[in-house]
C-alpha cells in the first residue's frame, strides 16, 4: 500500500492541491492502513471492500468518538484515493463509491470573537515570559485577526511577502494558486516590525536561512499544527476555550479558525461590502462570505434586549 500512497501523493501534487490538503489525505490513508493491518491478514489494495470502509467509519465514530465533520473528512479522502485507484486501473471496482457521509447539523454561523473576547486574547499574551516568543505569537494572532489569513497562509507567509513601506501583505491563496493583496492594519504592522527585530537577529542558522516570516525554536517554518496549538493555548489561558474530562475541546469551542472568522465578521459589521470582504478573505464564492451576514446567537440576544 505504501507504493500506492506515494503514487497518490505525487498525483495530488500534480493536480496542484493545497499542501494542507495533501498532508491531510496522506495522514488519513496511513491511519486507515494501520487500522487495516490490525484487523485483517492482508492489506492488499484490491482486497479492500465496502464492508472494510463501513467498519472503519464505525470505528472512527464509536471507538474514537470522532465528530461527524472529522469522519466526513476521512471518508472524503478515502473516496478520492479509491477513485484515483480506479482511474489509474489499479483496481476495477471502487469500494468507497457507495459509502455515505455522516449528516451534520449546520450551525447558523461560524464562531467568531467579540471585541471583549479579542481583548482578552491579546491581553493574555502578556503571560508569555519569553519576549521573542511573545512577539512572534502576537504577530501570528494579529495576522489572522487583522488580515484574515488562513492557518496555512500564515505558515507559508514569507518575509518578502510583507511590504512595510507599501503597508501591504501579498498572500498566496491557501486553497490554490491565486494571489491577493491585503492592506496592513496599523496594529499588525507594529506587531510584525517588533517580531522582525527578534527574527532578523536570531543566532540560529536555520532561522537566518529560512525565507519564512514565522519560525519555531527548532524549525525554519512554524507549521499549521504549531499555529493551532499556540492559539488554542492562549484561548484556553484566557478562558475562551474549555476542554472535557478527556482533554478534548468541547463542541462549539473557538479555534484558530475563529480569528479569521472574526476578521470577516468585523468587516461586515463595520459596513464593508460583502464583495470587498470576499476579496480580502480570498473567498471563491460570495455564498461563503454570506455566512457572516447571518446573525449569531449573541446578535439575536442583543436584538431582543433592545426591545
Amino acid at each position: 500500500m505504501e507504493v500506492y500512497i506515494s503514487a497518490f501523493e505525487k498525483w495530488l501534487k500534480e493536480e496542484d492541491k493545497a499542501e494542507q490538503t495533501i498532508r491531510s489525505y496522506i495522514t488519513t490513508l496511513k491511519s486507515f492502513v494501520r487500522w487495516l493491518e490490525q484487523t485483517e491478514d492482508t492489506v492488499a489494495l484490491e482486497k479492500v471492500t465496502p464492508v472494510h470502509l463501513m467498519d472503519y467509519r464505525s470505528y472512527l465514530m464509536n471507538n474514537l468518538e470522532q465528530k461527524p465533520s472529522s469522519v466526513n473528512r476521512t471518508i472524503a479522502a478515502l473516496k478520492t484515493f479509491f477513485q484515483w485507484a480506479v482511474d489509474t486501473h489499479l483496481i476495477s471496482n471502487d469500494p468507497a463509491q457507495k459509502i455515505k457521509m455522516k449528516r451534520i447539523q449546520q450551525n447558523i454561523a461560524p464562531k467568531w470573537l467579540t471585541v471583549l473576547e479579542q481583548n482578552r486574547l491579546l491581553n493574555v499574551l502578556e503571560t508569555e515570559r519569553n519576549e521573542s516568543k511573545q512577539a512572534r505569537d502576537k504577530a501570528v494572532i494579529l495576522t489572522m485577526l487583522r488580515a484574515g489569513l488562513r492557518v496555512e497562509e500564515v505558515s507559508d507567509l514569507k518575509i518578502n511577502d510583507v511590504d512595510l513601506r507599501q503597508n501591504q501583505i501579498s498572500v498566496l491563496d491557501g486553497k490554490g494558486g491565486k494571489w491577493r493583496i491585503i492592506p496592513l492594519h496599523p496594529d499588525l504592522k507594529k506587531a510584525i516590525k517588533y517580531w522582525l527585530t527578534f527574527r532578523q537577529t536570531s543566532d540560529k542558522q536555520t532561522h537566518q536561512e529560512s525565507p519564512y516570516l514565522f519560525v519555531s525554536e527548532r524549525s525554519g517554518q512554524l507549521t499549521t499544527r504549531g499555529i493551532a496549538f499556540l492559539i488554542d493555548r492562549y484561548l484556553e489561558l484566557c478562558g475562551l476555550l474549555e476542554r472535557g474530562h478527556n482533554g478534548d475541546k468541547l463542541e462549539g469551542q473557538p479555534s484558530c479558525h475563529s480569528l479569521r472568522h472574526t476578521f470577516c465578521k468585523t468587516l461586515v459589521d463595520r459596513g464593508v461590502s460583502i464583495h470587498d470582504v470576499a476579496r480580502l478573505a480570498g473567498h471563491d464564492s460570495i455564498q461563503t462570505t454570506q455566512r457572516y451576514v447571518e446573525p449569531s446567537k449573541d446578535d439575536l440576544r442583543a436584538a431582543i434586549n433592545k426591545i
